[in-house]
């Protein structure tokens, strides 16, 4: 590689990792209650979880990411400091293009434990070794005396992947032990324009405004929210969906306990595939309040 060849390289890559932090981010961001919930929340709904996760992208997902042939290859002879962001946005908009390829292999490589073996691939184990231990603080001395030793004799070792990690951290951080398909949700961040996100809560909030807060003819007819609910529950990437809802059940005032009892029935055909499909949502609503009818 050439000092120009890398210098566009270093210009495409600094570009392609804005984009997937700050997009991801500003998802997570855009998911977070205003309002004070009244159980613990699911980790993606937990303000704490975005910094973590921007981590996580930052130093166990990129690095995968642009290793990748593939994505390598989006580079070509683009001026990405004046168009690149621009050429990038095209390149994502399609749904199977090489980032999002690359990017659920990463996500799939660290989320699942896995035995290593230290003699074959002693330096990938000490940068992931690394990565896990200085991020989420996992390892006690005496766990890493115990590697270290293993490492020296050339023996397998079990590594914790993300799924168990994140969970850890979930007692301490105060928010839901991660289901185990929630990678999902990981994965389908980056898939998500904000501003599709900023547009659903805005059509909620302002159908919650005219069915409950209006009166007369600039009333709405009863049952428009649900419809509006259920269209982007279901429209939005996996899972996602559900915490929108869950996120109107912390924030608006008349979606209660009534309320999302009767959207879950409408949703699901049974109790048990509505715990089994929207799982945080079904959890929550057994921890709202009873609301007195007047």
């Amino acid at each position: 590689m050439t000092a120009d060849e890398k210098v566009r390289f270093d210009q495409f890559s600094a570009v392609l990792l804005t984009e997937l932090v700050d997009r991801t981010r500003k998802n997570l961001e855009l998911l977070q209650p205003e309002h004070r919930p009244c159980a613990p929340l699911p980790f993606a709904l937990h303000s704490s979880f975005v910094d973590i996760y921007a981590e996580v992208v930052r130093i166990g997902i990129f690095p995968v990411v642009i290793s990748r042939r593939p994505v390598r290859a989006i580079q070509g002879d683009v001026d990405w400091t004046r168009e690149g962001r621009e050429y990038l946005l095209t390149v994502m908009d399609d749904r199977t293009n090489a980032v999002f390829n690359a990017w659920d292999q990463a996500w799939d490589a660290v989320w699942e434990e896995h035995k290593a073996s230290t003699s074959a691939h002693a330096g990938q184990r000490e940068e992931k070794k690394g990565f896990f231990s200085s991020l989420f603080s996992r390892r006690s001395a005496a766990k890493a005396e115990a590697e270290t030793r293993a490492a020296e004799d050339g023996e397998e070792v079990t590594m914790a992947g993300l799924y168990t990690m994140l969970n850890e951290r979930a007692n301490k951080r105060g928010y839901l032990p991660l289901f185990h398909d929630d990678v999902k949700v990981l994965k389908g961040l980056v898939r998500l324009k904000p501003g599709r996100l900023a547009v659903a809560w805005k059509e909620i909030s302002q159908y919650h405004h005219q069915e409950f807060l209006l009166t007369g003819q600039d009333q709405a007819k009863p049952g428009v929210l649900s419809e509006a609910l259920q269209k982007w529950h279901f429209t939005l990437p996996e899972r996602i969906g559900e915490l929108m809802v869950l996120k109107a059940a912390v924030d608006l005032e008349f979606v209660n306990k009534a309320f999302i009892g009767k959207y879950i029935r409408q949703s699901a055909r049974t109790q048990e595939e509505a715990e089994r499909g929207m799982p945080y949502l079904a959890q929550y609503w057994k921890a709202m309040p009873n609301v007195m009818a007047v």
